[in-house]
């Protein structure tokens, strides 16, 4: 099996056939500003697990597109073919990373919307007129009405408290030396009685979030600030977001400065996260510029200390072998990280046995040349079947960190979630 792609632009008229907010009929989807790309079925999928599933997935990808077009039919041009994928918080995980590749990919920019036909090699294709006939005929029906956004809290596997104590347990720890930071996590299980309603809360973090990333794979969705690692040709971009404050308790701008800019533990957290990800990044990079200072990122819940590194890398490197050397970062794994990932699984998944599974790991797209956008899996959910979602949440734990102030800082980082979670009606 191999997969080749052709993609032509969207006429005016066609465009106005698309659906409003395109993203809620999507399958997969990697979005800011309502643009970005978005997969519409699927024409392969498969997982890869342990320490080697990011080279596993580049290869396995590498032989899926090995065919290229020979021939461009008339009115098509030629294209790379692209896949999205989620990639699991830790090696140990016994979540899969998953790599899907769809039929169709939207993509929306500034200026064009091109669409790209993803076919196996040996099929023969018709016009882009009759390409788009059978993308609009195969969009995904969304007929469930929309209801009053109606769920409980019903469990989870970690819980507040034992949140708090495995917050002070770290504390201890880093007193002990030898660790600097830890990111610390927990998660709740959601239940809807009528379903959630999948479509529309993708168009609602979309709306609600225009300045993430809102991002959608597999069972896998959110809206991410963080934007992991981006390459296109020889340049590399991340964004570093780690120190925060609720929005609700910062409410102007002295106390913004007091809580994030001017704070010693805000500024040690953050700083860390920019160091770990550039010496991770340097082994790839002729050049690199860092923002000198960090600036103060709003977004609806809560503010970010925020850093932008860009790199001219040293060849054509896969995107993935970058995810590969700098997941995960220090703002949600830890410094030093082999350090700090003991001590999350330790105090996560052995002792109160919460897998992050895809949770804070890498998700987005690439294409068959290797370039593509990963973000980070945060702000978001895992789908576990129609009536069930379980969100997560977590925070960098450092010297001095109040385990009551770092369950607070969890339950402003759910907010965007549960504020977009849409529900079917019951009547539907």
């Amino acid at each position: 099996m191999s997969f080749t792609a052709v993609a032509f632009q969207l006429s005016d008229a066609q465009l106005e056939q698309l659906p409003t907010q395109i993203i809620g009929q999507a399958s997969s989807a990697f979005s800011r500003h309502h643009r970005g790309k978005f997969g519409f079925g699927e024409r392969y999928r498969f997982c890869t697990h342990g320490p080697q599933r990011f080279s596993n997935a580049r290869d396995r990808w590498d032989e899926l597109t090995s065919t290229s077009v020979t021939a461009v039919p008339t009115g098509f041009t030629a294209s790379a073919p692209v896949c999205f994928a989620a990639f699991s918080f830790d090696a140990r995980s016994d979540v899969d990373s998953v790599v899907t590749v769809p039929k169709y990919v939207l993509d929306v920019g500034e200026t064009s919307t091109w669409l790209h036909y993803q076919y196996d090699a040996s099929e023969t294709i018709a016009t882009p007129e009759t390409v788009f006939a059978a993308f609009i005929s195969e969009l995904p029906a969304d007929t469930a009405t929309v209801g009053d956004a109606t769920f409980t809290y019903l469990a989870a596997q970690m819980t507040e408290t034992a949140f708090q104590d495995s917050v002070q347990a770290a504390v201890a720890m880093l007193a002990e030396g030898g660790i600097e930071k830890v990111v610390l996590a927990r998660d709740e299980l959601l239940h809807s009685a009528t379903g959630f309603h999948i479509p529309a809360t993708l168009r609602a973090l979309a709306h609600h979030n225009p300045t993430a990333w809102t991002y959608k794979v597999a069972n896998l969705m959110g809206s991410t600030p963080e934007l992991l690692i981006a390459r296109k040709d020889a340049a590399a971009k991340a964004r570093v977001l780690a120190g925060t404050v609720d929005r609700t308790v910062a409410v102007n701008e002295q106390l913004i400065a007091t809580q994030l800019s001017d704070s010693p533990k805000q500024i040690f957290e953050h700083q860390a996260a920019v160091d770990s990800l550039v010496e991770k990044l340097t082994p790839f990079a002729t050049e690199m510029n860092v923002s000198e200072t960090p600036f103060v990122l709003a977004l609806p819940n809560v503010y970010h200390l925020a850093t932008d590194v860009s790199a001219q890398l040293t060849d054509a490197t896969s995107i993935l072998d970058l995810v590969a050397a700098i997941n995960p970062t220090a703002a949600v794994g830890g410094t030093p990280r082999d350090l700090a990932l003991e001590v999350i699984w330790e105090l996560e998944a052995q002792t109160h046995g919460m897998d992050r599974g895809l949770y804070a790991g890498a998700v987005g797209w690439l294409d068959a040349h290797g370039h593509g956008e990963f973000g980070i899996a945060l702000r978001g959910s895992i789908i576990e079947d129609a009536h069930h979602i379980r969100l997560y949440a977590g925070g960098g734990i450092v010297e001095g960190s109040d385990p009551a102030e770092e369950l607070a800082e969890t339950h402003a980082k759910m907010r965007p979630m549960k504020h977009a979670l849409r529900t079917i009606a019951a009547d539907s």
